[in-house]
């Protein structure tokens, strides 16, 4: 895997390419929801709780391993030399015992959800075959402590589930946010532009003023005072908006020598925003909201460990058998045979019991243990119900403030604009100065400016209700189930990168492919998914 590069990752020649290409003044229109859904596809945090969740669900599905029935066998060459007792003496006639045999042993293992292993063997010379069954009785016993270990991991496995949605959500949101910074960033570089137009009209006008001998020079110097902070404050303006559009480009994981142009948020935010109701953002947030979902997934863990710690508490209890049926015989052959008849049944039952004699120390203590670690589960379950109800709260009441300040900045931008336009007529016919309507310019820009920071805090708020509530996902028919998600794992791991905006070449000026994948690039990926993923499987 040495010298893997990135998917999305260009080359030097084509981040050179493309570099030129921003120099060059091309605009690259972006919408929300086009940008939205590069985000989701290219993100390399999305990218890294996609695994993590698929391998979560590997490692529930590994617990169904433990019961797997084993297939066992041994071979074995025995050489045995030794004295016989005086009874085997009597018997045998013969002072000395000697062997050599050739010890062939198979079968079966395996456990039941009851907590019974069951053996399934056979052996030759000495050859039994049959069945042996040890079935705890208290301690090991049942559901509860058999499945214990699968129930928890399957619980890890939702809990990084809503985790990925967390991150999707938290991510989406974020990206929603930098791409309505961006709008107002845009909104203010335009209000720049637009403000130090009128300046330098009232510039040029106060000049011809002076010089026709109808001004004074007082005039024109306030005016060129006021042309040049207008223009500081643009430069600052489009620093700002390069910031945020490279800020942009980093959630969908692209550079700024890498983007086709300069990024230009096309898309205005809405004005106003429906009306939620409480009662349904509070039903939708125990149903949705990711951290609440996962602090329930992790007190059901936690009961299941105190199920599993209360069995531990028991005496050790078995019951313990067997049957099946004997041969004996001077080759495979022959021992074989003595079992096919049947007429050397063998078969015992008895109970095994196992008591510690200090009352089982470490039990107690991990039933304890468990016992706390529900309770402090439980509380924290209780908090974030807390949380949520205060920050629906918060956020509705942001939401409404918004949408009244919206109201009334409207009213106040309509205002000054009238009042601009009477004040630029005024001065054209001599019966006010530049220095007042230089003023009133800068509160018409003031109010301008407030009235769109007014409309992305009103979308800020809608983000904070939607992510609260648990709907981000819904809203934008983003949400995923686990079937979707593997196949979209399977599909990142086994097919190049996201397609991007295709990026001029640098020789030709034509478009690159889409993805950008090197040749030493795709053989890494292959490799790494015949190795995850060696062949067809279902979700």
């Amino acid at each position: 895997m040495a010298g893997w590069i990135p998917f999305g990752l260009a080359a030097p020649e084509e981040l050179a390419s493309a570099g030129a290409t921003q120099r060059a003044g091309q605009v690259w229109e972006l919408t929300l929801s086009n940008y939205l859904q590069r985000v989701v596809e290219a993100n390399e945090t999305l990218q890294a709780r996609w695994l993590e969740a698929r391998a979560a669900w590997r490692r529930a599905r590994a617990e169904y391993g433990a019961f797997e029935p084993e297939l066992f066998a041994s071979v074995q060459r025995q050489i045995n030399e030794r004295q016989n007792t005086a009874e085997q003496q009597r018997s045998t006639l013969s002072g000395f015992f000697s062997e050599r045999n050739n010890i062939y042993q198979g079968g079966l293992e395996g456990l039941l959800p009851s907590g019974a292993r069951v053996r399934l063997g056979y052996g030759e010379f000495l050859t039994f075959v049959g069945v042996n069954v040890t079935q705890p009785l208290l301690k090991n016993a049942g559901p509860a402590a058999t499945l214990a270990a699968l129930r928890i991991a399957a619980l890890e496995s939702d809990i990084a589930f809503h985790e990925y949605r967390r991150q999707l959500m938290v991510t989406l949101a974020t990206a929603e946010a930098a791409y309505w910074n961006l709008y107002l960033a845009q909104e203010q570089v335009r209000f720049f532009e637009e403000s130090l137009a009128t300046a330098e009209k009232i510039l040029h006008d106060n000049r011809q003023r002076w010089e026709a001998g109808r001004g004074s020079q007082l005039d024109v110097l306030e005016a060129e005072a006021g042309v040049a902070l207008r223009r500081a404050r643009l430069m600052e303006a489009l620093q700002k908006r390069d910031e945020e559009a490279a800020r942009v480009l980093s959630l969908c994981s692209l550079s700024v020598a890498e983007a086709p142009g300069r990024v230009c948020a096309v898309d205005a935010p809405p004005q106003r925003v429906p009306e939620p109701n409480p009662l349904e953002l509070w039903q939708a947030a125990w149903q949705w909201n990711p951290d609440y979902q996962i602090q329930r997934f992790k007190v059901l863990q936690e009961a299941n460990r105190i199920g599993y710690n209360r069995n531990q508490r028991l005496p050790e209890l078995n019951l313990v058998g067997s049957y099946g049926f004997n041969g004996l015989g001077e080759s495979p052959g022959d021992s074989w045979a003595a079992i096919e008849t049947a007429n050397f049944p063998s078969w015992s039952v008895g109970v095994e019991l196992r008591l510690p004699v200090a009352g089982g120390w470490k039990a107690r203590h991990n039933l304890a243990a468990a016992r706390l670690q529900y309770q402090a589960a439980e509380l924290a379950l209780q908090e974030i119900e807390r949380q949520i109800g205060n920050s629906l709260h918060t956020a509705l009441q942001k939401l409404r403030t918004a949408q009244s300040s919206i109201e009334g900045y409207e009213k106040l931008v309509q205002f000054n604009r009238t009042l601009l336009d009477s004040a630029l007529a005024r001065l054209e016919a001599g019966k006010l100065d530049s220095r007042k309507v230089l003023e009133i310019e800068a509160d018409l820009f003031d109010s301008r400016n407030r009235l769109v920071e007014a409309q992305i805090q009103l979308q800020r708020a809608w983000l904070e209700v939607q992510l609260v509530s648990g709907q981000l996902l819904r809203q934008r028919e983003l949400e995923r189930d686990r079937e979707t998600l593997a196949a979209e794992v399977r599909h990142w791991l086994r097919e190049p990168g996201p397609a991007y905006a295709p990026i001029p070449d640098s020789a030709s000026g034509a478009p690159a492919p889409a993805g950008r994948e090197t040749p030493e690039q795709r053989r890494a990926r292959e490799a790494l998914s015949r190795e995850l993923f060696p062949g067809p499987e279902a979700p």
